[in-house]
C-alpha cells in the first residue's frame, strides 16, 4: 500500500484518486506499475489523522492547505 499526497495540480488526475472516480483506476494502475507492481486493487481517499508519522510536514512532498488530502493505493503483484 502507498500513500500519496494529493496535490492538485490542474491536470484533474489527483482529483481523480480522491474522489474514487472511474478515471482513478488508470492513474491507480499507473502508478503501481511504476513502482513494479502488477495493478492497483484499490485507492481510497485516506484521513489524515489515519497517518502516523510517514509523511512530510516540509518540503516539496509536503501536503498543505485545506485542498490537500491523501490517498491510498492499494497494489498487487
Amino acid at each position: 500500500m502507498f500513500v500519496v499526497a494529493n496535490n492538485p495540480d490542474g491536470y484533474g488526475v489527483d482529483r481523480c484518486l480522491n474522489t474514487g472516480a472511474p478515471c482513478g483506476a488508470a492513474v491507480a494502475n499507473s502508478y503501481c506499475h511504476s513502482h513494479e507492481f502488477a495493478q492497483a486493487l484499490s485507492y481510497e481517499k485516506v484521513d489524515r489523522n489515519d497517518i502516523t508519522g510517514a509523511m512530510p510536514t516540509t518540503g516539496p512532498e509536503a501536503c498543505r492547505g485545506s485542498s490537500c488530502s491523501y490517498v491510498a493505493i492499494t497494489c498487487s503483484r
